[in-house]
């Protein structure tokens, strides 16, 4: 069963998504279904599902609030945060690039996999449910190979 088209996109950076705000927020709110992608079909989902995609992006929308919000209260301390004072790999703007990236890419290679709601839970878990992936080990280990030779002159 064919359920979307695809094509070829170049990532572009947008600052939008990566921001705590009330634009960024709604920004969010764009990239899901009005019932936040929650649907039934008669031969992929007779119950309650959504795809793993949609919940993928509801957890990384996530950690973006929580990383703004832990920001924010760090930087309202005695001793106001400079962009300097944190580690590159946990500053602000790279942790802009970063929840940027992740949904464009979770977007472009979005995981059809259907997840069946847990009505106990309020949601779908994401565990238990089985996806087509990559074989990791075998990419560590192809990577792993060719990073060590060096460019053929």
């Amino acid at each position: 069963m064919n359920i979307v088209e695809s094509g070829q996109y170049t990532f572009v950076y947008n600052r939008t998504f990566a921001e705590s705000s009330p634009k960024s927020d709604g920004a969010w709110d764009t990239l899901f279904p009005q019932q936040a992608g929650y649907f039934t079909h008669p031969t992929i989902a007779p119950h309650r599902s959504t795809f793993s995609v949609f919940h993928l992006l509801h957890c990384l929308n996530g950690i973006r609030q929580g990383y703004w919000a832990v920001h924010d209260i760090a930087a309202a301390g005695d001793t106001p945060l400079k962009d300097g004072d944190l580690p590159m790999m946990i500053s602000p703007p790279h942790i802009r690039h970063c929840i940027d990236l992740l949904r464009q890419s979770l977007m472009c290679n979005a995981d059809l996999t259907v997840e069946v709601k847990d009505d106990e839970a309020g949601g779908v878990h994401g565990f238990g449910t089985e996806h087509q992936c990559v074989d990791w080990d075998s990419l560590l280990s192809w990577t792993t190979e060719w990073e060590t030779r060096k460019p053929q002159s």
